[in-house]
């Protein structure tokens, strides 16, 4: 018999260093235990993943190996017995187990013992002594019991280890994808061309997956567009090639299914004619559909020059890569756009052009502004950043802030919104951080607030500029402290919230007059968006009118199918101060009024309101001739000789409050935009007084 008080000491030592399975066996194995006197120690654990028991040893060559024990009839749910005196002889063994006699980790038993490892009652797996020859003396009993409860201790010590460090590892995986995301968006989504597109996306993929092969494919007139980009010797090789034959992509194609071709796949491709194209070296592919605004608008081929199988959480990046790349292709789409208007017929089809710029989050648009807005939607959605929301009311404020929420890592959970016009001052507090029972009249059961439930998700707050003053200091410190009390309740909580506000007031010139706090303005400012008004995107209006039509004529069991081009005309005329939600009102009321196919617009209504914003704004220009006072409201009617006359006037200045812009009620921007399209430029005035 050996020291025993040695022996836990050798043991302590080790399980501050034993980290995984192995590090136990050949612990159990090879370090001079003499208290266990065995020719061979083996452990079997249950495996994460499948659920079946696995066997840990050392082989003859003292060798770490592991074996699935399950297909061998003894499981460590049967254990021969609970107490180390039952052990059964080898002939016993073999007899009773006959499939383990060749196995390495069962060669010559004389004697054979299997304890349970149990912690708390909860086993864990088992431990199996081969030739297991025990001390004879009173306390070996109790000695033996203990020790094998230190050696169940050693095996969850490990067991936690391996979870919290696998747990680091998927946690830190998790930052790279995203980081690889986020650089992915800002890489491709600013490039002019599909050429441009491929190859700043290319270094990116080479990068990371060693991937030097990238088609892009889309269906046009019945044939299949690819445009390819390679990247031999650090020299990119582009090509453009038509094919008609998507049997090998087909279920793409019909079901936006993900793709996997092998290199057998490959050779069969390249063997036939109107086939995709692939290089000689390409040895792999996963061909994904690129969805934009809930369309399939083509799909990417990702090629690889080895013969490798695709990660399925490989697929998952080339998914978000693939509706990045939609929505640039689209962006470059539109910039490069030359195609002239076709004529106007008599009546226009709801459903015509409808697909090609159909619903992303209910925010449709063809425009150029809009392309902007989303551009910078799909910028900042990938971080965590504040976001403020600016736009006139009814421009669809809260759309743009569910799309970054649905665009952001945060969209598995649920958006929380909060109009902040609409909470008494009062009670603000209470539904912003929520409150204990009894923390004042009424509280008779406690609240979570508005914080707390967008916990690790995304918090809108609409109508920022209507938050009581009094109140703003302590959202100030929430979104530097990430921290909340809530009323009654003298204890701080942690939140992890990303913040996104919206408003239709200027809440510099609030900050100005002491209505807003300057220092919370700052901290809310960190990335505008700005809507433009449906004035300044008239462009989309026919998309809308469509949308709006379809959606509502369904909804009221009614076939409308054609709007008269005039009626279209003069909605694209309209100024609509109320914006979106203005003509979605109007087009509501018109489908109530159609009792045909043909969509009946109340245009008389439109003509009679824009003759009388058009007569106000005459009268305010005139005004401003004589008295050049601050515009508060802008005219949506002013053509082309009144930015002239205001030029005249203000010898070419722009900005400023004896500015054109100002005496016009326009934005400087505005403003500025609307000379663009009338070739006007505010040097040409400056001589003129």
């Amino acid at each position: 018999m050996g020291n025993f008080e040695s022996d836990l000491m050798i043991f302590s030592k080790a399980l501050l260093t034993i980290n995984d399975i192995s590090g136990v066996i050949n612990f159990l194995n090879n370090e001079r235990l003499l208290f266990i006197d065995a020719d061979r120690i083996n452990i079997i654990l249950k495996d994460d993943i499948s659920a079946q028991p696995i066997l840990y040893y050392q082989n003859a060559d003292n060798e770490f190996q592991q074996y699935d024990y399950s297909e061998d009839n003894l499981s460590f749910y049967h254990v021969v017995s609970h107490e180390y005196s039952h052990y059964i002889n080898g002939e016993e063994f073999y007899r009773t187990f006959p499939q383990l006699s060749l196995h390495p980790a069962y060669t010559n038993i004389q004697t054979y013992c299997k304890i349970p490892l149990l912690i708390a009652n909860q086993q864990l797996g088992v431990i199996e002594y081969i030739n297991l020859r025990l001390p004879n003396h009173d306390d070996v009993e109790k000695q033996f019991k203990l020790f094998n409860n230190m050696i169940a201790a050693m095996i969850e010590h490990m067991l936690g280890h391996q979870v919290a460090s696998s747990l680091t590892q998927q946690l830190s995986h998790e930052h790279q994808d995203f980081q690889f995301i986020v650089d992915v968006t800002n890489a491709v989504i600013n490039q002019s061309s599909k050429q441009e597109l491929i190859s700043s996306l290319l270094r990116f993929l080479y990068q990371r997956f060693g991937m030097n092969e990238l088609s892009i494919i889309q269906s046009q007139d019945g044939h299949y567009n690819q445009y390819s980009g390679s990247d031999s010797d650090g020299a990119m090789d582009y090509q453009c090639h038509f094919f008609t034959d998507d049997s090998m992509i087909r279920n793409v194609v019909e079901n936006n299914q993900v793709v996997i071709l092998t290199s057998a796949d490959i050779y069969k491709i390249r063997m036939g004619e109107n086939n995709p194209y692939f290089s000689s070296q390409a040895k792999s592919a996963s061909i994904i559909p690129m969805i934009f605004r809930g369309i399939t608008t083509g799909y990417i081929c990702y090629v690889r020059t080895i013969e490798t199988q695709f990660q399925s959480s490989e697929i998952e990046l080339f998914k978000q890569i693939s509706a990045r790349v939609a929505l640039a292709i689209h962006s470059i789409k539109v910039h490069q756009s030359t195609a002239p208007h076709r004529p106007q017929t008599k009546f226009i089809d709801i459903e015509e052009s409808y697909d090609e710029h159909a619903i992303f989050d209910d925010i449709i648009s063809q425009s150029e502004v809009m392309n902007k807005v989303l551009e910078q939607v799909a910028l900042v959605a990938s971080c965590d950043s504040t976001v403020l929301i600016l736009g006139e009311s009814g421009t669809g404020k809260e759309l743009i802030a569910r799309a970054i929420h649905k665009m952001s890592h945060r969209s598995k959970t649920d958006m929380v919104k909060m109009n902040c016009a609409a909470i008494p001052s009062g009670l603000f507090e209470s539904e912003l951080f929520g409150h204990e029972r009894g923390a004042f009249t009424g509280a008779v059961t406690q609240r979570v607030g508005r914080f707390e439930q967008a916990h690790k998700g995304t918090l809108f707050l609409d109508e920022i500029g209507d938050m009581p003053l009094e109140l703003q200091p302590k959202l100030l410190r929430v979104l530097q402290e990430n921290e909340i009390e809530r009323v009654g309740k003298n204890q701080l909580i942690s939140i992890d919230v990303r913040i996104v506000v919206a408003t239709n007031v200027n809440l510099l010139d609030m900050v100005q007059q002491k209505q807003f706090r300057n220092d919370l303005y700052y901290r809310l400012n960190v990335f505008p968006i700005e809507i433009p008004p449906l004035r300044e995107r008239a462009e989309d209006i026919p998309l809308l009118v469509k949308h709006f039509t379809r959606e509502l004529a369904k909804k009221m069991g009614k076939n409308i199918t054609s709007i008269a081009v005039e009626d279209m005309h003069i909605m694209q005329q309209f100024s609509w101060p109320g914006n979106v939600r203005e003509l979605r009102n109007v087009i509501e009321r018109s489908v109530i009024l159609t009792r045909g196919q043909v969509l009946n617009v109340p245009t008389q209504e439109l003509v009679s309101s824009s003759s009388i914003l058009a007569h106000a704004s005459v009268e305010t220009v005139e005004q401003d001739t004589v008295l050049p006072a601050t515009v508060k409201s802008p005219s949506p009617m002013i053509d082309k000789q009144m930015i002239v006359d205001a030029l005249i006037r203000c010898s070419g200045v722009i900005a400023g409050p004896n500015g054109a812009a100002n005496q016009l009620g326009l934005k400087r921007t505005t403003l500025l935009s609307r000379m663009q399209k009338m070739g006007l430029n505010s040097q040409d005035f400056r001589l003129i007084n």
